[in-house]
């Protein structure tokens, strides 16, 4: 009798397996379990969508909305928090969820990670303080953590062979669209109706996704009870602490040494307690094995090394080009939220186009490695060109046509860094989950902190072009800060009309230099590219992709 039955829990090999259909030539193919096909595989894809761009609107939407949101609470005290605490638990949970998909049925851990984005999506929209909202944007990131991670699982599960590629192109397009419109549409539900909206807006998107899959996925699983609580005492509860300790501490150091000083003690506390926090968790990741929240079977590999590194830059740099192109349409150009999303267009339009022909592409040659070469040479040459705006003779042509460069950047690299997880994983199908997951938390991880070093050189460089090249005091430089982007206009023709020229070339100097950043960025991606496995996608239903529940195992005791 082995130790799991002497438990009640039954062998690994007795446990309840999803059933493998036949290809037609003595293989077998979990094709006809797995996978959707006409009304119900639409009909989840696009909920999945749903979820995908409501947690990435999530991301910036309520950047534009603060100024309206400190008005109405009179408190600015913490300002910092209202991102942040979307971003922090993102990146704290998308690892957690990875392995609860990897653990639990896919469709039920979806639907309560959805459940806590709805949630938490109330919370905000009904907040009556400020504190009251900081707590929503926190459950809401909890959440948005398993959306976005065991969507692409399910995706990866749902859609046909012939078509995964394509299903995971618009997924990745779906998510790009949200971080890019996101500023405009916050500043469109505060000019029109309440910056509540911007928290509203994901009801009844969440509600469908909850919906459609309720109704129209309800996957094979094993469902023994006592399998069941097996899995949960198995659970890496301590590696689950230590891995948010340590993320918080990093985050909220990064957070805090970007809205003050790198120097103040509370700062370099929490880099050194990150630091140490973090090499507690390999060593007991290292001990946990095969149970850790991350295990080494799918950190250790040189692919997903190199892969989630991609992620890291890629994501970053098209976070940062996203972000701080209508900051110059609106600071530089002096258009409103409005028309500045109209002008992101290109990039938008050109990034859906990139995302289904590198699918497309892809699926023909067998092979999706070529697109981590091409994509960041594109998105350095567009944040390259994006250094040469100039205050007063940019022309129309040229910020249009480097955003569509930008957006084949976007289009062709977002989607192929999950799949590379996939394939590589593709020998130990339960892992699947935990490695999309890894993934994702590092893509997060590098918007965020990319996005926080891009905001230490914006503020620096600002202040300082601010003062030399436009003459301003220190008190006039709070006074215009103060006042936001949508108001630098308005302050300097009151306060100092005779600079309004100085100011908006000091605005386009530290904006322009954010994007050597990317351009970085962009290169170390480029270098990361050399270290991916070329592995073979599946084209036929003879070689179709495992389930990535189809083997999970009952835990020893």
């Amino acid at each position: 009798m082995t130790k799991t039955e002497e438990n009640g829990v039954e062998d690994a090999e007795s446990l309840p397996q999803l059933p493998q259909g036949d290809a037609g030539d003595g293989s077998t193919t979990i094709e006809s379990t797995t996978a959707l096909h006409g009304f119900r595989l639409y009909a989840v894809a696009i909920g999945l969508y749903f979820g995908a761009l409501m947690m990435s609107l999530d991301i910036s939407i309520i950047g534009t909305a603060i100024p309206s949101i400190t008005t109405e609470f009179g408190d600015t005290s913490e300002i910092a928090w209202y991102p942040a605490a979307y971003t922090f638990a993102i990146c704290a949970f998308t690892p957690i969820a990875g392995k609860l998909a990897s653990t639990f049925p896919l469709n039920w851990v979806y639907l309560c990670f959805s459940t806590v984005f709805l949630v938490g999506s109330i919370v905000c929209a009904t907040a009556p303080t400020s504190s009251a909202l900081i707590v929503g944007r926190a459950v809401s990131g909890l959440g948005a953590g398993g959306v976005g991670s065991n969507g692409l699982t399910i995706l990866v599960t749902i859609a046909p062979v012939k078509l995964k590629q394509m299903f995971m192109g618009v997924g990745a397009a779906c998510f790009t669209i949200g971080l890019v419109i996101s500023p405009v549409l916050g500043g469109i539900f505060t000019e029109r109706l309440t910056w509540r909206w911007c928290f509203w807006i994901n009801l009844p998107f969440i509600a469908v996704t909850i919906a459609v899959l309720s109704i129209f996925w309800k996957p094979p699983s094993a469902s023994d009870p006592k399998i069941m609580i097996a899995r949960a005492r198995n659970l890496d509860l301590r590696g689950c602490v230590l891995f948010v300790g340590a993320i918080f501490m990093l985050l909220y150091a990064l957070q805090t040494g970007g809205q003050h000083h790198w120097n103040m003690s509370i700062v370099i506390g929490l880099l050194v307690g990150s630091g140490l926090t973090t090499i507690v968790f390999a060593v007991w990741e290292r001990r946990k094995g095969a149970d850790a929240l991350i295990p080494g079977s799918v950190a250790g590999r040189t692919t997903i090394v190199c892969t989630t590194l991609f992620a890291f830059f890629h994501l970053g740099s098209i976070t940062i080009a996203t972000y701080y192109l209508p900051e110059w349409f609106q600071a530089v150009q002096g258009v409103g939220p409005l028309e500045s999303g109209v002008r992101l267009l290109p990039s938008v339009l050109t990034n859906v186009v990139a995302a289904v022909l590198a699918s497309g592409v892809s699926r023909r040659l067998k092979y999706y490695n070529y697109w981590f070469f091409i994509a960041p040479v594109f998105l350095l040459i567009s944040c390259a060109l994006y250094t040469r705006f100039t205050a007063f003779s940019t022309p129309s042509g040229h910020w249009i046509g480097f955003q569509v460069i930008q957006g084949f950047a976007g289009g062709f690299g977002m989607q192929f860094s999950t799949l590379a997880a996939q394939l590589e994983l593709k020998d130990s199908p339960e892992l699947i989950p935990i490695g999309i997951a890894l993934v994702m938390f590092v893509q997060y991880l590098g918007a965020t902190i990319l996005q926080t070093i891009a905001g230490v050189i914006f503020n620096r460089i600002l202040r300082e072009q601010l003062s030399v090249q436009a003459g301003l005091t220190e008190t006039e430089i709070m006074l215009l800060l103060k006042g936001g982007i949508r108001s630098i206009r308005e302050v300097t023709r009151h306060r100092f009309p005779e600079k309004l020229d100085l100011v908006l070339e000091a605005y386009n100097s530290a904006i322009t230099a954010v994007f050597f950043v990317p351009v970085g960025a962009a290169i170390l991606a480029l270098a990361m590219a050399f270290g991916i496995k070329w592995n073979r996608i599946e084209g036929t239903e003879e070689e179709a992709a495992p389930d990535p529940q189809a083997n999970i195992k009952a835990p020893e005791t």
